[in-house]
């Protein structure tokens, strides 16, 4: 009897944790590139790939990468959350130990469209939510990278009424000659990214 209720409760702690966890699928993903390229929107040009690289330049080598989620209904902030995301992190061959700096930025503006925005209609970053040192990926596949975000900046991001919107800013501010891309939505729901929130 004792083994069957210690069993009922431990069924009951992971069901409960596993109700109050909820997965959000990215709503909308593009990026944005500099140069020559600055009024080109790229998630239409190039739906399928997210390229992040030398972010605070303007040139054709500078890319940003923007997500947008949707939080529940009645959801008015998030205890904890963790960002998923697939990255391939390009070689250097003149450099192979140096890690790409993948920086996660929280972004007030929800109004953009993967398909219209551009690197002249960049949006204005605000607090840094969380950042990860990825190596190079040596055997040229995606690594599933899980980032902690500061869920107490995410939550001043939607009021869980009228503005459930959440954008995020992929960014790399250390330029040091490391690139990288995710996948899109567009590329394959199964390889999207997606946001775990308690």
């Amino acid at each position: 009897m004792k083994n069957i209720l210690t069993i009922l409760a431990i069924t009951f702690l992971f069901s409960a944790n596993a109700q109050a966890q909820k997965k959000i699928m990215v709503k909308e993903d593009a990026f944005i590139q500099g140069g020559e390229t600055e009024d080109t929107a790229m998630g239409e040009s190039k739906p399928k790939n997210l390229r992040i690289y030398k972010s605070q330049d303007n040139d054709k080598y500078s890319r940003i990468t923007y997500l947008k989620f949707e939080l529940p209904k009645k959801m008015k902030s998030v205890n904890k959350a963790t960002l998923h995301i697939p990255l391939k992190v390009y070689i250097n061959e003149e450099h192979p130990d140096a890690t790409f700096n993948l920086e996660v930025f929280a972004v007030e503006n929800d109004k953009w469209r993967e398909l219209s925005i551009t690197w002249s209609d960049a949006l204005e970053p605000g607090e840094m939510l969380g950042s990860l040192e990825v190596p190079q990926s040596k055997d040229g596949k995606n690594q599933k990278l899980t980032i902690e975000l500061d869920a107490k900046e995410l939550s001043t991001l939607f009021d869980g009424k009228k503005d459930r919107k959440v954008t995020l800013a992929l960014m790399n501010t250390n330029f040091n000659r490391v690139s990288a891309m995710a996948p899109s939505k567009e590329q394959s729901p199964k390889v999207a990214s997606y946001l775990m929130v308690e």
